[in-house]
């Protein structure tokens, strides 16, 4: 009915006014009785131990109130004052979040071994209900890359309980998010988001109001809190908070889907695999193509603009423009868009800086051509995702903008121009209010990605180490983009950060983190190195790295890879000497080398679900797909044909798939020259006969016309997929002409 004496004091003291005495507690046969000072005021609360009613007062003229029950009682204006929190939390998230644009819920929900639909009311309906007998504590995991609406779901829920709040009274949802530091505490990070939205409750009284389940907590991005040593402390944090709020709590946990899945959360916490809590894990994917293309239209797209989006491949599994918040700035940019040469990401962030660079008006365009324009943009946000990266906060001073705009321009600028750039670039499309009035933040955090790639690649081909490349962690995400952008600059450059990077990295610091980034950059990069004697990394530890694409000639020695993200990779030349891994991220499209070393143990990704390998199993796993390569029961393609050139050829191209979208005939890049590899015309004649590849023909490039070829199901070739009809019999056609030597 109520609480012990001893949890009671425990809670009322945490409401006590500042430099008064703990709560007194006296106890008879049918009370509780305690006295403690709250808001200048001396309070007497008596709790009925058999009804569980409160009666409140605080001098023997004031009339007394009275609580069906310690929950309202809490709840009350007199201490957390839940109503105006509902009011402050609805204003402020009615501004951000349009539900009238928004796009359905898109993903799985499993809860405890059953799936279920995955809509906001059953996910609202699994935090809310009413317990079972026992149950302590009901904890959802949301999970999916960048843009597929992580964030935009919490603040969804959030809106909807403050909305409904007098009415429904359900849980209201404090949304705490990482602010971009380095070593972030969540004492911290809950008080900001309380501060935020100005109410009278303090971080330490939060658990008190979750444990009875009066709020909810939110923890986004909890794979970004990590300390200077990895991610200890942020699961140490975790398993405190779970403890704390363990009764009536509810507790969502959202990031990116290799580092919170149901087993990895329950390794590190075994406390949530016990009988009386429930897990419930919503994996969030990208929109379905025909959801998307409806939406599109309701946004005043036309047939024939939806028609040439899709003919790139914009709607395709693994296409950025399928996630909703890529989808939402897809759909300001109409036809202006190119065949897909460059990756999702770099397309659509090129494209934006095009349409950006076009609202400057006519007196801007008169003195700035559009190269000029573009350039300006893209070098001012570097700048400020360089100063919000080293100032570890996720927000830039609009002044600090300014300055940014008149170290790009430098001298020499008409006043009236450098007037009208500086009004143009705090409303970029780039950037949003940030909650601190005058501050600006990246719009989305894959924006903020390629501009400190960016600045990353330039500072360490100048030869510099940034603050932000020796203070912070490079987590996944950020390198995942980072390999994107770096596969899109010109060779040279490419060489020359490649050649620094090895430098800076034999010179690093122990007593910084600049060795780990840099190696974490360099690995990165490997797909497109072309370096005659490879690259080196000798001597590194590395918190999170990851490879994406073909891996070219490398040898890492003597180092420790916290956790190594091969999705979709191919890194059979890579050589490895003295190697620790503690955490491999694969797939069944990753393809390991001869001396890849053992591992702790295996996430492997798919799309049906996610299943952890140790031991001799994560040891078979790795000889299998690559270290003692072995023909495996039901595999269409035996290991011998693999190294044959037509099929190293047709997986190199697929993982280029899995990028781009398309390969083009001209030029002289890595993939261009994949078009004259002597087995091409083989290969292409084998693909068109099992309706698996497209070709289109740009006549608008000037001269020779090019060829953009693009190969259908590119994963489920690489993975061998059994269930696709045309990709067996492909390869089982590919199997039988290198047996008939007809090829190449």
């Amino acid at each position: 009915m109520i609480p012990t004496t001893d949890r009671l004091r425990d809670d009322l003291s945490l409401f006590s006014d500042v430099g008064t005495d703990v709560p007194v507690v006296h106890e008879d046969s049918r009370h509780v009785k305690v006295v403690l000072y709250r808001n200048g005021v001396k309070l007497s609360l008596k709790f009925d131990k058999h009804t569980g009613c409160v009666v409140q007062s605080s001098n023997e003229t004031d009339p007394v109130t009275r609580y069906p029950n310690y929950r309202v009682l809490l709840a009350s204006k007199v201490f957390a004052d839940l109503r105006t929190w509902a009011s402050s939390q609805y204003r402020i998230l009615r501004t951000s979040v349009d539900e009238a644009l928004l796009l359905p819920v898109s993903g799985s929900m499993t809860i405890d071994t059953g799936s279920i639909d995955a809509n906001l009311d059953n996910i609202d309906d699994f935090l809310t209900a009413s317990r079972g007998e026992g149950e302590c504590l009901r904890t959802l995991l949301i999970d999916g890359p960048a843009g597929v609406g992580k964030t935009i779901l919490i603040e969804r829920l959030a809106l909807r309980r403050s909305r409904d709040f007098m009415q429904v009274q359900a849980p209201l949802l404090l949304h705490v998010q990482s602010r971009g530091r380095v070593l972030s505490f969540l004492q911290d990070l809950i008080a900001y988001s309380l501060q935020t939205m100005r109410v009278q409750v303090t971080y330490d009284q939060l658990p008190v109001l979750v444990r009875h389940g009066l709020v909810q907590l939110a923890i986004d991005g909890f794979d970004e809190l990590g300390d200077p040593e990895g991610y200890d402390l942020a699961w140490a944090q975790l398993a405190q908070t779970i403890e704390d709020i363990e009764g009536q709590g509810a507790l969502i946990l959202a990031g990116r889907e290799t580092f919170i899945g149901r087993e990895r959360l329950l390794k590190a916490i075994p406390r949530l695999g016990r009988a009386h809590h429930r897990l419930g894990v919503l994996s969030l994917k990208a929109v379905d193509p025909n959801v998307a293309k409806r939406w599109l239209k309701g946004r005043d797209w036309q047939e024939n603009e939806i028609a040439h989006a899709e003919k790139l491949g914009l709607f395709e599994q693994g296409s950025y423009a399928l996630r909703p918040f890529f989808l939402s700035q897809l759909a300001g940019l109409g036809k202006n868009t190119e065949f897909l040469t460059t990756p999702p990401l770099i397309h659509l962030m090129n494209a934006m800086v095009t349409r950006e660079a076009g609202k400057f008006g006519d007196r801007v365009e008169q003195v700035m051509d559009q190269e000029q324009r573009e350039q300006f943009i893209i070098q001012v946000l570097v700048e400020a995702a360089r100063d919000i990266a080293e100032n570890q906060t996720e927000s830039v001073d609009e002044e600090m903008l300014l300055w940014f705009v008149e170290i790009v321009l430098g001298d020499g600028c008409d006043d009236t121009i450098k007037r009208l750039l500086k009004n143009r670039i705090l409303v970029l499309a780039f950037l949003v209010n940030d909650d601190r009035h005058g501050y600006r933040r990246f719009a989305h955090s894959e924006f903020y990605n390629f501009f400190l790639s960016h600045s990353a690649i330039n500072a360490v081909r100048d030869k510099e180490v940034p603050k932000f490349l020796r203070r912070t962690i490079l987590g996944a995400d950020f390198l995942v983009s980072f390999g994107a952008v770096f596969e899109s600059i010109p060779s040279v450059q490419a060489q020359t950060f490649l050649k620094v990077g090895q430098d800076l990295l034999s010179q690093a610091s122990n007593l910084d983190r600049s060795g780990r980034n840099i190696a974490a950059l360099l690995l990165a990069a490997l797909p497109v190195s072309d370096l005659p004697n490879g690259v080196g990394i000798v001597g590194a530890n590395v918190d999170d790295a990851v490879i994406r694409g073909t891996a070219q000639l490398a040898r890492i020695a003597d180092s420790s890879i916290n956790q190594f993200d091969l999705r979709g990779a191919d890194i059979s030349g890579v050589l490895f000497d003295s190697v620790g891994v503690s955490t491999l991220i694969a797939d069944e499209t990753t393809r390991l080398s001869s001396s890849f070393p053992d591992v702790g143990w295996i996430q492997l990704v798919s799309e049906r679900s996610d299943k952890t390998l140790d031991g001799a199993l994560a040891r078979d796993w790795i000889d299998r797909h690559g270290r003692r390569p072995m023909n495996v029961d039901g595999a269409i393609v035996p290991v011998d044909v693999k190294d044959h050139d037509l099929y190293k050829l047709l997986e190199r191209a697929c993982r280029v798939m899995l990028r781009h979208h398309w390969i083009r005939s001209s030029g002289e890049d890595r993939v261009a020259l994949l078009v004259r590899a002597p087995c091409w015309h083989e290969l292409e004649t084998l693909l068109m006969k099992w309706s698996l590849l497209t070709k289109e023909i740009d006549r608008q490039v000037g001269g020779r016309p090019s060829i953009f070829y693009h190969i259908k199901n590119a994963a489920d070739i690489l993975a061998d997929n059994p269930e696709k009809e045309e990709v067996v019999g492909f390869l089982q056609e590919i199997v039988a002409s290198i047996r008939n030597s007809l090829v190449c």
